[in-house]
């Protein structure tokens, strides 16, 4: 028997969301009389719990799991190993209207693979596409595949240029933690030893509490000047909820504060739910001003991603940013860079710049623009396979309008950029990757085998 079960998060468009399922499940069953599946979208532990007692029933054979929107990877991964057969990830693009994204499944494939891999389970995967031929054959080869997935190795990167300008300095740098991650993030792991030793930076843990008691403790003028400004570049702040946006612009103040109290370097911030739930504003738009003056700010408490920005900060001297996969369109060769909306004003497409509320939380501020088209240059400090390592690739922006309401930008990654997105997945690549306009690629393999931790690229 194929088995078959949806994911999905309630913050997302659940009605689109189901409509993606019944999509995917009427194409498996049409290729196959023998399937039997777990009906209702996984949204939540009690639900999860049925859908695993399910499948410990019902016997399969493999199982096509549908990423209907994002989520995180907790139950995939509990899913993976307690069934322990063959899985195959579907996941959904969706149009780039400009608007909210809706779903999100591409990230939550790129979440969940990267936290298998590194738990040494191998799964297949499909991005649908518009070509309903295309997918019946990507779901019949994984039923009729022999179930041998091998892994997927990156290229060592070497310097391209050894005439290159080298001249640059990575200091020793302090990075708060504010907050954990979320649960099911394995992405944003790190090992304490090895961001000491290996990486050369000190860490100080603080809490969400600190950062709202500093906000808390901003005075109104403060607040109003820097509302003024604020309103000088970004369109439409007129329009927000003025008591959502001076939170929005105190939390700015309190990492500036806490920055200072504690002389540090960078931030990775647990930046949701409790910003939203307990302080009732977005933290993007904080964030995104912290950036620009290259002070990185990496969400979900992602520390490496955070020092992935904080060397393209040092390395390059202009502000980096720290985004999603969000998208992967073969027929265009592109794929979409998104974050909720803190990326600094200096990447934003010239005449785009306007302010923007959460799109699934609907709370200010938010950066919403277009990026700047030109050279990129795109890095990770990696744990793909559990092994520290960098990641380096070159690629551009695209001259387009916003994809999705936020910050984004139209990626090329060259020749077959789908197939370069797909091989970063399948090598376990985190859901966040970090990227500075111009070529610092050739810095970095040279930083790398200055550290000695391998440098990839593909």
């Amino acid at each position: 028997m194929i088995g078959y079960l949806a994911l999905a998060r309630e913050t997302f468009d659940v009605e689109f969301a189901e409509s993606k399922f019944r999509q995917a499940k009427d194409l498996l069953e049409s290729i196959s009389s023998e399937t039997i599946g777990f009906d209702q979208l996984i949204t939540n532990d009690e639900i999860a719990n049925k859908a695993l007692d399910f499948f410990k029933s019902n016997e399969c054979g493999k199982i096509f799991l549908f990423q209907t929107t994002f989520t995180d990877a907790k139950f995939i991964l509990n899913f993976a190993k307690t069934i322990n057969k063959p899985i195959c990830i579907v996941s959904f693009p969706e149009p780039r209207t400009g608007g909210r994204l809706r779903l999100n499944s591409i990230c939550g494939l790129n979440l969940g693979m990267h936290s298998l891999i590194k738990n040494n389970i191998s799964p297949d995967f499909i991005i649908m596409e518009s070509d309903a031929k295309v997918n019946k054959l990507s779901f019949s080869k994984f039923i009729e595949s022999s179930n041998n997935n091998e892994n997927t190795s990156w290229n060592e990167a070497t310097i391209s240029n050894d005439q290159s300008d080298f001249n640059y300095t990575i200091d020793k740098q302090t990075i708060g933690i504010i907050g954990a991650r979320p649960e099911g993030f394995d992405t944003c792991d790190y090992d304490q030893d090895e961001v000491t030793d290996k990486l050369n930076v000190s860490l100080i843990n603080l809490e969400l509490d600190d950062l709202f008691e500093e906000a808390k403790n901003v005075d109104t003028n403060t607040i109003e000047k820097t509302k003024t400004a604020i309103s000088g570049y970004l369109q439409g702040t007129e329009e927000l909820v003025q008591d959502e946006f001076d939170k929005s612009i105190s939390i700015y103040h309190g990492l500036e504060s806490l920055k200072d109290k504690h002389n540090l370097d960078a931030f990775a911030i647990r930046c949701w739910p409790e910003m939203f739930t307990e302080y009732g504003c977005a933290s993007c738009g904080p964030m995104a001003m912290m950036n620009e003056k290259k002070v990185s700010c990496a969400c979900e408490a992602d520390v490496l991603g955070g020092i992935s920005c904080n060397i393209l900060n040092q390395m390059n001297d202009n502000p980096s940013l720290l985004v999603d996969i969000v998208d992967v369109d073969k027929a265009d060769n592109s794929l979409v860079f998104w974050h909720c909306g803190l990326a600094p004003i200096s990447m934003a497409k010239e005449g785009t710049a306007k302010s923007g509320i959460h799109s699934n939380r609907k709370k200010p501020l938010l950066h919403d623009f277009s990026l700047k088209s030109g050279e990129i240059t795109i890095f990770r400090v990696s744990k793909a396979r559990n092994k520290l390592q960098f990641f380096v690739l070159k690629g551009s922006v695209i001259d387009r309008p916003n994809s999705f309401s936020g910050t984004s930008g139209v990626i090329s990654l060259g020749e077959d950029s789908a197939h370069k997105a797909e091989q970063m997945f399948k090598g376990g690549l985190e859901h966040h990757v970090a990227f500075t306009y111009g070529d610092v690629s050739d810095k970095l393999i040279h930083f790398g085998n200055q550290m000695n931790i391998p440098t990839y690229t593909l």
